[in-house]
């Protein structure tokens, strides 16, 4: 497909020659573009596309930065696009000019999932945006609110044990990389919808994971706009409207059946958050486009993310069983052998727990790339000057390896943060912008509360309720770290293991 869009820009070389030579000359003239951060040389039509290579752009973008330096300007096609790699120039454009660089950059997948933008992580930042934001920080994701579903959490950590026990009685292995995702889809979506996301049709899973690759696929309209019918010769877009149909009519499925339940029941008790969002439509605070958006935001990013962390958790654990050791000991000690289960109220308990998914955040970021876009020109703290309209990408992933902010950076080691915070700490605010996983400032993500609950009480009973293995003649070293595409970065290969019942599990 790649090579098909670079041949079709080639035929336009010479209708765009011309533009290219004014774009040249303004380089040369205007003193704003000329303070521009540095970067590598620019091919004609593409500029630095050519660069980005495979469906990992964090990668990309991180090896380039390893020469061009920490904050670096490249031309994507007719996009003019700035990478951030360090901790302080993230705070630069998080914090700093936070109010300047929030507003998000026009893509064709994310405007096509979002509803045109009407949903809280892509609609551009203004006052439309801040009503969304308070609405769903108070309705969906206050502690209060959190609490109120920690049944359904409960239930479902008890479901994911009840397969696990299954594979062991079948000696079957356990594919942990599906298991986590089940886990983070049933139990966000129960919350969100009142129901299994599963239910009666299982696909609902294969339609998720191809809107998590095609929300990251390459479309030749995001950089060059006139460009769109390559997008339709290609067949991307048909297959972006297809899985966006998908996903509607899953969404719509869900809200009829919601208000048909409710209807019948006549009950305004237990309220769910599809109960809120259906008021809050009624009530005229929101259209349908705002819910169906907001629905896709909890369906795609807030299940992926989750799910990705704990995959991620147990392959650096599988692969380091010292440390699997410990976690498992401290897991136990503290819940106590007989208890059979981890509960919410046992996590505060779970220091080293914490710092493992900490260290799992900075070494596998599950979203890598904050993207943002700036309103008004931007003065950073090197003097580098970045013009309006210009999108910008802070490589979460690569702060998360930059040796000037970790020592040891590609070495799996949840002790290092022994040393950085007390240990009843969680706030990541604490690191000064070296562990980001969340985001920081306006655009910070506001579920990162429920997000961690979830990782956290899944990686806690997996650890408690089971000890692990690889599968036969599979050493700790051949488990692959190579990452995968999407919405969250995931392993490119399922993580399957051997589960063995621990003491707690038998005496429970």
């Amino acid at each position: 497909m790649v090579a098909l869009v670079y041949l079709s820009l080639l035929f336009l070389v010479a209708l765009l020659s011309s533009l290219l030579l004014a774009g040249g000359r303004e380089e040369r003239t205007n003193p704003a573009i000329r303070k521009l951060p540095p970067g590598p040389a620019k091919l004609p039509i593409i500029g630095n596309l050519h660069q980005i290579r495979g469906n990992l752009p964090h990668q990309s973008f991180w090896e380039i930065s390893k020469q061009y330096g920490p904050l670096m300007h490249l031309k994507l096609g007719q996009v003019s696009a700035v990478v951030v790699s360090s901790a302080a120039l993230a705070r630069d454009v998080l914090q700093t000019f936070d109010v300047t660089c929030c507003s998000r950059p026009h893509n064709v997948a994310t405007s096509e999932f979002s509803y045109g933008r009407s949903d809280i992580a892509f609609i551009p930042y203004g006052e439309r945006w801040r009503q969304l934001r308070k609405l769903c920080t108070v309705e969906f994701f206050s502690a209060r609110k959190i609490n109120s579903f920690t049944s359904v959490r409960e239930d479902e950590i008890a479901k994911m044990a009840k397969h696990i026990s299954s594979c062991i009685s079948s000696s079957l292995a356990v594919d942990v990389s599906e298991l986590s995702l089940c886990f983070s889809c049933n139990t966000i979506c129960r919350t969100a919808f009142g129901r299994d996301i599963a239910g009666d049709d299982l696909s609902v899973y294969d339609v998720l994971r191809e809107a998590q690759e095609v929300v990251t696929s390459f479309f030749v309209a995001d950089y060059f706009p006139l460009l769109g019918w390559v997008d339709v010769a290609t067949g991307m877009k048909s297959r972006l409207r297809k899985s966006f149909l998908e996903l509607d009519g899953i969404y719509q499925k869900f809200i009829d059946r919601h208000i048909d339940s409710k209807s019948r029941s006549g009950s305004e008790n237990d309220e769910d958050l599809m109960d809120v969002l259906i008021r809050l439509q009624k009530d005229g605070k929101l259209t349908e486009e705002n819910l169906k958006g907001i629905l896709m935001n909890i369906f795609i990013a807030g299940t992926d993310t989750s799910s990705s962390v704990v995959e991620w958790a147990m392959a650096e654990l599988i692969r380091l069983p010292e440390l699997m050791k410990r976690a498992q000991e401290e897991v136990r000690s503290c819940v106590g052998r007989s208890k059979g289960k981890v509960e919410e109220s046992d996590l505060h308990q779970l220091h080293y727990l914490k710092r493992i998914i900490k260290e799992t955040m900075r070494l596998h970021t599950p979203a890598p790339l904050l993207i943002k876009e700036t309103m008004h020109p931007v003065t950073l703290s090197n003097g580098y000057q970045i013009p309006p309209k210009t999108t910008i990408y802070v490589n979460a992933w690569a702060i998360g390896r930059d040796p000037d902010a970790w020592e040891r950076p590609e070495v799996f080691d949840p002790e290092r943060f022994v040393d950085m915070e007390p240990p009843a700490v969680d706030s990541f605010a604490h690191y000064d912008f070296k562990l980001i996983p969340f985001g920081e400032g306006r655009r910070i993500c506001p579920g990162k509360n429920l997000g961690m609950l979830i990782v956290e009480l899944a990686l806690a009973n997996l650890l408690y309720s089971f000890d692990w293995q690889l599968p036969p003649g599979m050493r700790e070293e051949e488990v692959s770290l190579e990452e995968a595409p999407g919405v969250a970065v995931h392993r490119k290969h399922a993580l399957c293991l051997i589960a063995i019942k621990s003491e707690s599990m038998n005496a429970a």
